[in-house]
């Protein structure tokens, strides 16, 4: 999905791990990436608000993607020591709700960078991958 955004995104967050390395929080990874997103000229929003419905009543629970790129991309950042279930199920759980069709986990808290893909597939048990 997505090639070339996709392609774009991996690069600067490639850029940013470069640059800045790991150890540092993660509102720094997302104050850096919202800079490179701003020069390369990616269309974003920031802590994009996502609605929840239930049986067509709005939840009072709130979700926010840390970036919506393209207006079509959820991408969520973190800075742990690797990425885990509960990380995954964020991004996932995100895209079930947006219907947004990719999201991307980046992880810059290990001395490579972590990153995963997610299509939004829905029914899809991602506990069997």
């Amino acid at each position: 999905l997505y090639p070339l955004e996709s392609q774009e995104l991996m690069r600067i967050a490639l850029q940013l791990h470069n640059e800045l390395g790991c150890g540092f929080k993660e509102k720094v990874y997302q104050d850096a990436f919202e800079v490179l997103l701003q020069e390369n000229d990616i269309p974003y929003e920031r802590e994009k608000h996502i609605i929840m419905q239930f049986h067509g009543v709005t939840l009072e629970h709130d979700f926010y993607y840390d970036f919506l790129c393209y207006d079509k991309i959820g991408v969520e950042l973190k800075a742990m020591s690797e990425i885990i279930g509960e990380h995954e199920s964020q991004i996932i759980n995100y895209l079930h709700v947006s219907n947004h069709k990719l999201g991307l986990l980046l992880n810059f808290g290990t001395t490579k960078l972590e990153y995963k893909w997610f299509p939004n597939r829905p029914n899809y048990n991602w506990k069997d991958k």
